[in-house]
């Protein structure tokens, strides 16, 4: 099933002007987010770095943060290019156009070249590892390189009588433009690729232990070990679990908008066609049912399986047949066969409007702009179980407003709904990344310079005593 993307767009602008820049957060590597957290963590290091540590303290903060940032951002996807560059001119091959992740519901390693598979992976770890080296011992060394030559300067011109001058962080950072930057091993390098979070947090493992090694004495690495360490909670957790506990008190739902877009569209469809009125129909028509006693077979053939074949499927309920072939196109072959999870098998069993595998393609198709369905894409089993639960979460959502406020179920209830949602869910996101960057730009440099003063009863940056 083909879903056209000029009509993909028009829907999904008709729903809310937030849809799209709230898709980034639903997207694991997306970089725009990080990046408005990294420009508000420079920003506010080198701030509070100046007013404690002085000019010099300052400089060391906007290269040190601010290289960082782009190397954690694009440095790895740059290398991994460069490396790509050199296997096709060594493979003789132009197709790197491939993912290396796999579990139990998708495995497009079966399908590869294993000689290609091989490079791309130990491209991807090479080039990772280039990054995290380069931040973690080669970055600290030019920016002590870069403060000892300001400091030499400051000295000559003091004993010259000459006017003070330190170079003003303008200057350098002009100055800073110009520094070029040039459970399974598989598994690791696809999240290398694909989730720009896992890049943040396995580089910063590698910079942690750089940064701490390469401080020029023992005040300078509690320092970095402190503000490293307590760092990673509000690069990668914090703004997640801010959502889900916004969400959680305002019984909002977490579904990415092109999902909700698409479950909008289907539910309006069905909605123009029924007589519907209450919560409760609603609710029976959306999610349909199925006997008990076909739900209680599914439990056992799922009992010591996480998927079964279509044929073992076929085999235990008939009258489906069209159906679940359908519904087991979801995915590529596996194996050669083809399979179902159990959502997926009860989905099935069930009438309702959600349960239909061709709204469901619909779904995995914006959700993944079509990768869901090529035998050398990767979408995780997690992400599409996932994926199913926030259309169901969206329809009670919808249901519990209805009776809240004792009205009817329309097409336009539902849409109002939908937009309420994606502003809290944006709102959400914005409040959740504002206090990541708050944590990171100003309360724990805060804290570490507590710990400075504890330590060294002073506020002067301790990088430099031992120059002096």
């Amino acid at each position: 099933m083909r879903i056209n993307k000029s009509e993909n767009k028009l829907n999904f602008k008709s729903l809310s002007m937030l849809s799209k820049p709230l898709g980034m957060f639903y997207n694991t590597n997306a970089t725009i987010p990080t990046l408005i957290i990294e420009s508000g963590v420079t920003t506010g290091r080198t701030h509070e770095a100046n007013k404690k540590g002085g000019k010099i303290e300052a400089s060391e903060r906007l290269v040190e943060q601010g290289t960082s940032a782009v190397i954690w951002i694009y440095g790895v996807q740059m290398l991994q290019k460069l490396g790509e560059a050199i296997g096709k001119k060594c493979l003789k091959t132009n197709d790197f156009n491939f993912d290396i992740g796999f579990d139990y519901l998708r495995n497009p390693l079966e399908n590869l070249n294993k000689t290609m598979l091989k490079f791309k992976t130990a491209n991807l770890l090479v080039s990772t590892a280039i990054a995290t080296l380069f931040i973690g011992f080669g970055l600290p060394k030019i920016n002590h390189f870069i403060t000892k030559k300001m400091m030499k300067k400051e000295k000559e011109n003091n004993q010259n009588k000459k006017p003070k001058k330190i170079i003003t962080l303008q200057e350098f950072k002009n100055k800073a433009k110009n520094i070029s930057f040039t459970a399974n091993i598989y598994q690791f390098a696809n999240l290398l690729e694909n989730n720009s979070a896992a890049r943040l947090l396995i580089t910063d493992t590698g910079v942690v232990g750089g940064r701490y090694y390469n401080a020029r004495n023992k005040y300078e690495k509690k320092e970095c070990l402190f503000r490293d360490v307590s760092s990673i909670y509000f690069y990668l957790f914090a703004t997640q679990h801010t959502v889900k506990l916004l969400n959680k008190v305002t019984s909002n739902t977490d579904i990415d908008p092109k999902v909700l877009d698409a479950t909008v569209e289907m539910l309006k469809a069905n909605l123009q066609k029924s007589n519907l009125t209450d919560a409760h129909n609603f609710l029976n028509k959306a999610t349909g049912s199925a006997k008990l006693k076909d739900l209680r077979l599914i439990d056992t053939m799922f009992k010591d399986k996480k998927i079964i074949t279509l044929d073992e499927f076929k085999e235990a309920f008939s009258g489906y047949d069209l159906k679940a072939d359908l519904m087991s196109k979801l995915q590529p072959l596996l194996g050669g066969k083809r399979v179902l999870t159990k959502t997926q098998a009860t989905d099935i069993l069930k009438n309702g409007w959600v349960n239909n595998p061709k709204f469901l393609h619909s779904v995995m198709e914006k959700a993944t702009n079509g990768a869901y369905k090529e035998k050398n894409r990767y979408v995780s089993a997690k992400k599409v179980e996932r994926i199913r639960e926030s259309i169901n979460e969206f329809i009670l959502q919808v249901q519990r407003k209805a009776e809240k406020k004792n009205c009817a179920i329309d097409s336009n209830f539902v849409e109002n709904i939908a937009k309420n949602n994606i502003r809290k869910s944006f709102a959400f996101y914005a409040i959740g990344t504002a206090i990541s960057i708050y944590a990171l730009g100003f309360l724990i440099p805060k804290i570490q310079y507590m710990i400075r003063r504890k330590l060294t009863n002073d506020d002067e940056f301790v990088g430099t005593k031992d120059y002096k």
